[in-house]
């Protein structure tokens, strides 16, 4: 299982972005491998709030629906207890990262996904320091 983070399906959803066609690419290569695809609704939410701050009158519905045509999409999300935010605020500390980069990489240790596909570098960085793998270009 792979973690398509944010940026990933920014740059999917974005065609005039420099990255475009890289992300295209890496995640025609993930399907080509059969490497299932995971996001979450915590991942959507962040892609709809930074798509609408870059554009006020983006259909937010059609972005979704776009996300939705990834071939085999699925979304991973953490248990409905509060121990998780007790979880990631802990791992927070532990590698002194932001809460949203510990909120995902916490969402990936539970969930058992063994790699994430990120275009930040940092969040990349505390991946490694988890020993979790990187799509890589």
């Amino acid at each position: 299982m792979v973690l398509l983070d944010a940026n990933v399906l920014i740059y999917y959803l974005d065609e005039t972005s420099d990255s475009h066609v890289l992300a295209i690419d890496l995640l025609q290569r993930l399907i080509d491998d059969d490497e299932q695809p995971v996001t979450s609704h915590h991942i959507i939410e962040e892609v709809l709030f930074i798509l609408s701050r870059i554009d006020s009158g983006i259909d937010l519905t059609r972005v979704v629906d776009k996300i939705s045509k990834l071939p085999n999409l699925i979304l991973a999300e953490p248990s409905p207890s509060i121990d998780f935010a007790m979880r990631y605020t802990q791992l927070s500390k532990k590698l002194k990262v932001g809460i949203n980069d510990a909120l995902i990489l916490q969402l990936v240790l539970d969930a058992g996904i063994t790699k994430i596909f990120t275009f930040d570098n940092k969040l990349q960085k505390d991946a490694q320091t988890l020993n979790i793998e990187q799509v890589t270009r």
